[in-house]
């Protein structure tokens, strides 16, 4: 990997160009899988990694939702509201098995292969 890997918290922001990726309340576990998917895609380009955690401020949330291109939650967080609103979003994909979000959106990440392919599919319709 020779691009950056750029990664954010509430309350930054940054202004450098690349791909990316709203990361809202992912446990160690799901936070080392992206990690692991990210570090073997190859030719990665940069990508900037906005990571929301519950408690941080809803506002920065909201605004990094409008700026990236994908979106991946835990749909298990404790905080159900958000995640029916990020689900609502066309760009958002989470990891969990909510029987009643894939009535909504079919997007859940089930293991590192599926959500390598996912990144891969996603950042080449952006790069």
């Amino acid at each position: 990997m020779t691009n950056k890997l750029i990664l954010v918290t509430p309350p930054d922001d940054v202004l450098y160009d690349g791909f990316r990726i709203l990361l809202a309340s992912l446990d160690q576990e799901q936070t080392q899988m992206l990690s692991s998917a990210l570090y073997a895609i190859e030719d990665l380009p940069s990508i900037i990694l906005y990571i929301y955690n519950p408690g941080d401020d809803t506002d920065w949330l909201f605004d990094k939702k409008l700026k990236s291109n994908m979106i991946i939650f835990d749909a298990d967080s404790t905080d159900q509201a958000l995640v029916g609103y990020l689900t609502a979003q066309k760009n958002s994909y989470y990891f969990g098995d909510q029987k009643t979000l894939r009535k909504i959106a079919n997007s859940a990440i089930y293991d590192m292969h599926g959500l390598k392919q996912l990144l891969e599919e996603q950042i080449s319709k952006h790069v």
